[in-house]
């Protein structure tokens, strides 16, 4: 996927459509996909892990699997 195209950002749980972006100053590492949780359009939340803290109790929303393909 390259600069301003929409890509699909799929896990086991789910999948969203999101518009690719790589620039930049905080690019992050070559693997490492971030998506922004502020945005209205972009339901993340669908994507990311069905898990929570064993002590806290507290949702992993921090990182989960996931594939990017051209939407």
């Amino acid at each position: 996927v390259k600069q301003g195209e929409l890509a699909w950002v799929e896990s086991r749980r789910g999948k969203v459509k999101a518009r690719v972006e790589t620039r930049g100053r905080n690019r992050p590492s070559r693997g490492l996909v971030y998506v922004p949780w502020f945005d209205e359009k972009v339901f993340i939340n669908k994507v990311c892990l069905d898990a929570t803290c064993p002590q806290s109790g507290q949702t992993d929303f921090k990182k989960c699997a996931v594939k990017v393909y051209k939407a």
